[in-house]
């Protein structure tokens, strides 16, 4: 359970939510049946393989296979697919045929779930069955604006992020973010002027809690209340809630990643349990129907930010059902899913992790995970005036993270026209440029992002960057910089390989030579011809022989 200014909080009588087996068919079984219902189709001289190249949908193939099961459970269920029906019109196949494989199995109770995903995951035709994670409580423990002063995650590093210097730069415009998780506030009085809106599903439960987070992210820069750390990002939410008695992450994922665009940045405000599991709460993607959605919208070129969860488990420990251990980085299990992991510290620095938080080699960042100022209540009230000093958890830390890839994604697309790809977003968030914990061999919750270094850094690569075809201008660089032998340009003829003796000669007049043409090189952005660079290196030459 999370925890508010040090108190436990009592979950959410949630609305009674029917179970669901999230179903996974091979694709060879799928394959299989579409040759035995299209024997006619064959033309002369086609394979036989290649008649079932259009893979029956899970659905149809699982409506037979219920049939066995008849007596017991599925009389009662109800089959429908991973993917909602709007989604899969307007899904491109490609991206459509990632959750073709996938269905959902809705049964009367919790037990002939369990009982139905255990004999269906011990089929051969079948991938994977588990029963699917029913609603949680959320993973949180507990200038004019009056209260921005309270907010030290923006301040500079190592306290915060950096985003009020960042703000010099940006402010989060041309970026959309969208909050995943069970309901909102949308009519608070620092949020509302966001035009927030909700893309599927129901606003239902625990508003005080996605009120919170849209705080962190996109407080409007008003006379009230504080700043979000991207108040001009493009803010829209997602509920886990299909409908008032359907819950489902993974389909929300796929939703909100079907109106989303590349650049964009996710943030899952969810944790989940695990069938077979000893372990309490643990991030979302344990679930692979969850896993797959956030690897499609990954693929899709969304920034998906996911907090770790609130179990404090160690999760290079934590092994599935079936003894794998999928987040431990390294082992022959573990799985990628793209998405950038959070976990939390303690709002002092230097920061160290908090118990209730996960941990381990696939957690990325972390950030406060108490003491966030912001709006709402932090867990379930409705009050469209209420602000909380002590909003936390991996709920807290998440939205922190979350904000900072806004702020690098509208810089980046603001200076070059376009944002970063996902992996690179995660790359710089999660580089060792940023701020460490206090115990990083210990703590394992990875480093939290400093914007000033981030941006600094960037830009001193970019003065620098030449175009592939002109390697080698690394060469020089990095031949010569570094004493080692390479190759260096001489005029008239380009790249030239230089002895492997010559480090015992004349390091002062290398270096010097590389630095005049590194200064004239610096007046051309890195855009640089054959020619300008050979014209470069000549004058280089020229002023130095004097």
């Amino acid at each position: 359970m999370g925890m508010i200014d040090g108190k436990e909080l009592d979950p959410v009588e949630a609305p009674e939510v029917q179970r669901r087996v999230v179903v996974k068919v091979t694709d060879a079984a799928r394959r299989e049946r579409a040759l035995k219902e299209r024997p006619g189709e064959r033309r002369a001289g086609e394979q036989e393989d290649d008649v079932g190249r259009e893979l029956v949908d899970a659905v149809g193939y699982l409506g037979d296979v219920l049939a066995e099961y008849q007596r017991r459970v599925a009389g009662e269920a109800y089959l429908e697919p991973m993917v909602g029906g709007d989604e899969r019109e307007r899904l491109g196949r490609g991206r459509r045929a990632r959750f073709d494989g996938y269905a959902a199995i809705t049964v009367r109770d919790e037990a002939s779930a369990a009982e139905l995903a255990k004999e269906l995951d011990a089929r051969d035709d079948v991938e994977t069955a588990y029963v699917e994670g029913g609603p949680t409580p959320p993973p949180v423990d507990a200038g004019d604006d009056p209260r921005s002063g309270n907010q030290g995650y923006l301040d500079a590093a190592p306290d915060g992020i950096d985003a009020r210097w960042a703000w010099g730069a940006t402010d989060g415009a041309g970026i959309g973010f969208v909050d995943l998780e069970q309901g909102w506030t949308l009519n608070h009085e620092d949020l509302a002027a966001a035009g927030i809106t909700i893309i599927s599903g129901v606003s239902q439960a625990y508003h005080g809690h996605g009120t919170a987070v849209l705080g962190e992210v996109v407080s409007v820069d008003n006379t009230r209340g504080g700043v979000g750390i991207a108040p001009a990002a493009s803010a829209r939410v997602v509920s886990q809630y299909r409908t008032s008695t359907s819950y489902s992450t993974a389909a929300a994922i796929i939703s909100a990643a079907d109106a989303m665009s590349p650049g964009d940045v996710m943030l899952l405000e969810a944790q989940t349990t695990a069938a077979g599991s000893s372990t309490t709460y643990l991030p979302v993607e344990v679930e692979q129907a969850v896993f797959d959605a956030i690897r499609d919208a990954v693929d899709a070129g969304i920034v998906v930010v996911e907090a770790a969860g609130n179990g404090g488990n160690d999760l290079d420990d934590w092994t599935d059902a079936s003894g794998r251990h999928l987040l431990k980085v390294g082992d022959d299990d573990y799985r990628d899913s793209g998405a950038i992991m959070v976990g939390a510290a303690s709002s002092a620095a230097p920061h160290s992790r908090l118990s209730f938080s996960n941990h381990g080699s696939r957690i990325d960042c972390y950030a406060w995970g108490q003491n966030v100022d912001t709006t709402g209540d932090g867990w379930t009230g409705t009050s469209p005036t209420a602000y909380t000093g002590s909003f936390g958890g991996t709920s807290g830390a998440s939205p922190i993270v979350t904000g900072a890839a806004v702020l690098l994604q509208s810089w980046r697309k603001a200076r070059k026209g376009h944002p970063f790809d996902p992996a690179t977003v995660r790359s710089w968030l999660s580089s060792s440029l940023n701020t460490h914990s206090a115990d990083p061999a210990s703590d394992r919750i990875g480093v939290m992002p400093d914007l000033r270094a981030i941006f600094d850094r960037i830009e001193k690569n970019e003065r620098f960057r030449i175009d592939d075809r002109f390697v080698y201008w690394v060469y020089i660089l990095f031949g010569v910089l570094n004493d080692a032998p390479g190759l260096i340009w001489v005029p008239g003829k380009g790249p030239v390989p230089v002895d492997p003796d010559w480090r015992s000669q004349a390091v002062r007049g290398r270096r010097e030579l590389v630095a005049a043409i590194a200064r004239e090189a610096r007046a051309f952005d890195g855009r640089l011809t054959a020619k300008q660079l050979d014209r470069i290196a000549e004058n280089a030459f020229r002023r130095l022989g004097r």
